[in-house]
């Protein structure tokens, strides 16, 4: 399995946010260091400063900073605004009705991945992404 495409671009996003807490960017500046697309960044910055996950000042010295203190923000919040977590729940051969009651072949296997996943996403705060971010992101 594999994140979604905006999903790593969010991550990117508020890890980047999370190493340079005390500045503010703006989405252009975000655009050069991160190599995202600028209008595609704008929209994602958009969706995370509705969330509350991002604060946006306007004016001269304006620009994107985190919402909250770094040990407040959960992976799994970010997820959650950019693509959701139902895929998290879902069988992943795809089959509509699959459960522990009536398991997919892969069920069994994949339950305890998707369990060890979802609790990552829950436990995980950008304080935790920061602390090893150790190469530009």
């Amino acid at each position: 399995m594999r994140l979604q495409k905006t999903t790593e671009h969010a991550i990117r996003v508020m890890t980047y946010l999370a190493v340079n807490k005390d500045q503010r960017f703006s989405v252009n500046v975000l655009h050069k260091e991160l190599g995202i697309p600028y209008k595609y960044l704008g929209r994602l910055m958009s969706k995370l400063a509705q969330a509350g996950l991002v604060q946006v000042l306007q004016g001269k010295h304006g620009g994107y900073q985190l919402g909250r203190e770094l040990e407040k923000i959960y992976l799994y919040e970010v997820v959650g605004v950019v693509e959701g977590l139902e895929d998290y729940d879902r069988c992943i051969l795809g089959f509509p009705n699959c459960s522990n009651d009536n398991p997919c072949p892969m069920h069994h296997f994949w339950s305890k991945i998707q369990s060890e996943l979802k609790e990552f996403l829950y436990n995980t705060t950008l304080a935790d992404l920061e602390k090893f971010a150790t190469h530009k992101i």
